[in-house]
């Protein structure tokens, strides 16, 4: 559990500052409703990282050793 959670802080700390989160601060600060503009956030990211994930899979199941050793 300990590797998590400092993977996770570690990984929120890098991110600080990006693109994502200066927009939600922008949309916010200009709409003054953050809670769906959060949520929409949350929604497209989790879409992201979802298809990511799953082209990855996809992609990784169709090569064979060798060429996965190159992919990788």
């Amino acid at each position: 559990m300990d590797a998590i959670l400092t993977s996770t802080a570690v990984v929120a700390l890098a991110e600080i500052g990006d693109k994502t989160m200066l927009l939600a601060i922008v949309l916010a600060a200009r709409f003054r409703a953050p809670v769906p503009i959060i949520l929409g956030i949350l929604v497209a990211t989790l879409a992201n990282h979802g298809i990511a994930a799953f082209l990855g899979h996809t992609i990784a199941g169709l090569l064979d050793g060798q060429w996965f050793r190159y992919a990788v």
